[in-house]
């Protein structure tokens, strides 16, 4: 019997880097595949400057793969999404304008700092198109693809990946990588027990509630630009095959 396949949606490769292997090794009845997209669909504006739909977006991403790698929908068990919180849902005024700055943009525990208030406007933005967006997929529990209904569930790591593996929420893009080999070669535990340790919500609730709780929790104050991850609930999901 053929393997149905787990896609996995990620923004940048350290996710497939701290990811594939234990779950190749430990989930061995699904077909792990990582779809890396280089860039967040929850905040990327379409050719004509607008904001897309987020359903529609996702769905072509999923057909995308689909058509690339020949799967049919019914080959899929589930897609799993994760994202970075970004401090996406922190309060506008918490966009704070700092010229002594060195980046154009730099987070901190309770605010994200900008050179300027073009950049503050752009951010607030940014935001707000990610908040809007991550609601949207939050509720959204399956896609239906060529008219199969495939379950669907979006995780994410806070501030970013980065800071959840080894506390820096300001990483030099060009060393994520070099640093995620690194951190995975050091690291002397499973790496879903290291995320465990960040995870925001009791291990006694339910898996849909620690879903549920978990956004709750990111979307509450600062807490998007805290470190913190619901990627442990992935491997649970995995599990006991929550649909």
């Amino acid at each position: 019997m053929t393997k149905k396949v787990l896609l996995i949606i990620v923004e940048g490769q350290t996710e497939q880097i701290i990811l594939e292997d234990y779950l190749d090794a430990h989930f061995a009845n699904s077909t792990i595949r990582f779809d890396v997209q280089r860039e967040d669909i929850l905040t990327k504006w379409d050719a004509h400057k607008r904001i897309p739909n987020i359903k529609n977006s996702v769905v072509r991403v999923i057909q995308s793969y689909l058509e690339k790698y020949k799967f049919l929908a019914n080959d899929l068990t589930a897609v799993v999404h994760i994202t970075d919180a970004d401090g996406c849902f922190i309060a506008p005024e918490c966009v704070k304008v700092d010229e002594r700055i060195e980046q154009n943009l730099f987070y901190t525990e309770d605010a994200i700092l900008v050179k300027s208030d073009k950049r503050k406007e752009q951010i607030e933005q940014r935001n707000d198109m990610k908040a809007k967006n991550a609601r949207i997929l939050i509720a959204n529990d399956h896609f239906s693809i060529n008219r199969m209904k495939v379950p669907y569930q979006l995780f994410y790591f806070s501030t970013n990946l980065e800071h959840v593996l080894w506390n820096e929420r300001n990483e030099i893009p060009t060393e994520k990588i070099q640093k995620a080999d690194e951190f995975m070669d050091n690291l002397t535990c499973t790496i879903e027990e290291y995320l465990s340790t960040y995870l925001p919500v009791s291990s006694e609730l339910s898996y849909r509630e620690k879903i549920k709780k978990s956004w709750s929790f990111l979307m509450e104050g600062c807490h998007s630009l805290h470190r913190g991850t619901n990627v442990p609930l992935l491997f649970e999901m995995i599990k006991t095959d929550v649909k």
